[in-house]
Formats: C-alpha cells, sequence, structure tokens
C-alpha cells in the first residue's frame, strides 16, 4: 500500500469528521447563544483552517462585536487581510489588538514597512 492510501481512506477521512463534529458542536452551541463570541472564533478558526475565508471573517467579526475587549479575533482577522494585501484592514486590527494588550500583528506588520 501507498502513502497515498494511508493519508486520502484513512487519515484525511478521521480529520474531516473531527473538523466536522467540531463544526456541529460550535454551532450547536450558537444555536442556544448566538452572541458566544468564542463559538464564533472557534467556526471563524476552524473555517480559515479549512480555506472559507469569507465565512471566517464573518465568525470574526461576530466574535469581536460580542467581546470586543478580546484581542484574539482582532489578531486573526488582521492576519487574514495581511495575507490577502488588505494592508489597512490589517494595521486596523492590529491596532485593535495591541489597545487591547496584545503587539502581537503590530511587531509582526512593523518587520514589513511597506504594508504601512
Amino acid at each position: 500500500m501507498s502513502n497515498g492510501f494511508w493519508r486520502d481512506n484513512v487519515i484525511q477521512p478521521a480529520l474531516n469528521r473531527d473538523v466536522n463534529l467540531a463544526v456541529a458542536e460550535q454551532q450547536a452551541i450558537l444555536d442556544r447563544d448566538p452572541t458566544n463570541a468564542a463559538a464564533h472564533f472557534a467556526l471563524g478558526t476552524i473555517r480559515h483552517f479549512q480555506g472559507q475565508t469569507i465565512l471566517a471573517i464573518q465568525h470574526f467579526q461576530m466574535a469581536i462585536a460580542h467581546d470586543p475587549h478580546s484581542p484574539a479575533a482582532h489578531l486573526s482577522l488582521g492576519r487574514i487581510y495581511a495575507v490577502e494585501g488588505q494592508y489597512d484592514l490589517a494595521w486596523k486590527h492590529a491596532r485593535a489588538a495591541e489597545a487591547l494588550g496584545d503587539r502581537e500583528l503590530v511587531d509582526m506588520l512593523e518587520r514589513y514597512p511597506n504594508l504601512r
């Protein structure tokens, strides 16, 4: 058996099942409480890893709307915007996270002065 067999027929289906379970769990939380910022953040993270950027952005925005005092969603949004070349939005969220006590994204963006 090739490595492709294990990856395609064993490992990937198991990973997909776990991700689908995680999505269902977080969605169930949101069905009970649509204002749950942690569930929105978790879904944003999962959707980002799945390459579903638009859904990730929407969930991160909802996380911020329901918990404006947490820097994590600002960091995640800022990273997405930086990768997409939307540097004004990346800086906006980097500064918001910094104001909430986390300079990680500001430090990263400052390493690349042409991103201002």
